[in-house]
């Protein structure tokens, strides 16, 4: 089966509503009748000993490749040298000795009954390969980096898992089961996981005040300080530190916290803010693709989508490090003419889960006074450090 992709591998060094939504994609390439057929090839009966073994797992047997046709073999394995070992052994070269040894995560099999065995080349690796059984004799051969883990430990649930090839006890399964429909069950079936680890991650979150009660909301604050706490899992942030009112021009952090981690509510999706005061919107994924200047200085909001909150909180402007957000600074820019000394004006900002060039759905909310004061002339229209004046001075550029 995994005679290609397995092969290769050894050889160069080697929430419930995004289950909803994997499980209407799976059901939907499932039922396709005439699915990729798989490719013959010359696989022969080497391991079809293997099928007269039976084990507690069902995983040991010859299995064909998708890919090229050929057989390789697989055996489960739960005790060596007097100890629980639970392996599911990889033969390719011979019957007589494993060319792999893959780990089962146990933990997925006792909860959810998942048969998830994973690899990792050598001790130094960042390649791993994993086998997932995604229907009785039918397993995903799935693919990936993920340096950030040791070895021997499990592949974390937001790894990029890639379906590399499929393999079957009996051939006829792989006019069925191509990648695609493959790839759509293991998506299914790591939402799931996700959704069952999220869940009991959300339930400790609740403990923290800030959590508990701006889930869905935004917090705001006079600085980015009062806003971290380096594990967004344990948020020990301070209400009593938060802010209900700010001057127009002065330094706004704010930070986000979401009922959902994005990639289990929205898989796929990115973040996207825009902001609403005095009449005007803007949208940093507008304005990315508006021109040169904002595509170099709004970046992508491509990280965080594994947490409940924004690891790291973000601002309008921040004056004490001459910082701003340049989609605000391009309300300012369009509402200049509009504000008014002494007026209070609601700055709404909405942070969105983006896919596909569409603001899907809003994350969270919040909304504060900004009042016209005796410093915002100063901050905004200083004739070289004023605001208006800086985001004027590189359009014109």
């Amino acid at each position: 089966m995994i005679t290609t992709v397995l092969s290769l591998f050894l050889l160069i060094g080697t929430v419930h509503q995004a289950e909803a939504q994997f499980g209407k994609k799976a059901k939907e390439l499932l039922a396709k009748k005439k699915g990729k057929k798989g490719k013959k090839g010359k696989g022969g009966n080497k391991f079809a000993s293997f099928n007269d073994e039976t084990d507690e797992m069902g995983m040991t047997g010859q299995y064909f490749s998708l890919s090229d046709g050929k057989g390789s073999g697989l055996r489960f394995v739960k005790e060596a040298d007097g100890k629980v070992v639970n392996e599911l052994h990889y033969y390719d070269s011979s019957k007589d000795s494993p060319d792999a040894k893959l780990t089962m995560h146990e933990n997925y099999f006792r909860k959810n009954q998942t048969k998830l065995f994973f690899y990792w080349r050598s001790a130094s690796a960042s390649s791993y390969m994993e086998l997932i059984e995604v229907a009785p004799g039918v397993v995903a051969v799935v693919g990936g980096d993920r340096s950030l883990n040791k070895y021997d430990e499990p592949i974390p649930l937001d790894a990029n898992r890639k379906v590399k090839d499929v393999g079957a006890k009996n051939k006829a399964d792989l006019d069925t089961w191509d990648l695609e429909t493959a790839q759509a069950k293991v998506d299914m079936i790591i939402g799931a996981l996700n959704s069952e680890k999220m869940a009991k991650t959300k339930k400790k979150l609740e403990r923290f005040e800030v959590y508990k009660n701006y889930k869905g909301k935004i917090a705001f604050a006079k600085g980015t300080n009062y806003l971290r706490n380096g594990n967004p899992d344990k948020p020990t942030e301070k209400p009593a530190n938060f802010i209900t009112k700010r001057e127009l021009g002065e330094t706004v952090a704010y930070k986000p916290y979401f009922e959902q981690p994005l990639q289990v509510s929205h898989p796929g999706a990115w973040f996207n803010v825009t902001y609403e005061m005095a009449g005007i919107t803007t949208d940093r994924e507008a304005l990315r693709k508006a021109s040169s200047v904002y595509a170099s200085n709004i970046p992508q909001m491509d990280d965080d989508q594994e947490y409940f909150m924004w690891f790291y909180p973000k601002v309008t402007i921040n004056n004490s490090n001459n910082v701003a957000d340049y989609a605000f600074l391009d309300l300012l820019r369009q509402g200049q003419d509009k504000f008014q000394k002494g007026q209070i004006y609601d700055l709404k900002i909405t942070v969105w889960a983006h896919k596909d060039g569409e603001n899907i759905e809003a994350v969270a909310t919040g909304t504060i006074p900004l009042e016209y004061g005796s410093n915002t002339d100063k901050l905004l229209f200083d004739p070289i450090d004023g605001w208006v004046t800086k985001i004027e001075d590189v359009l014109d550029e």
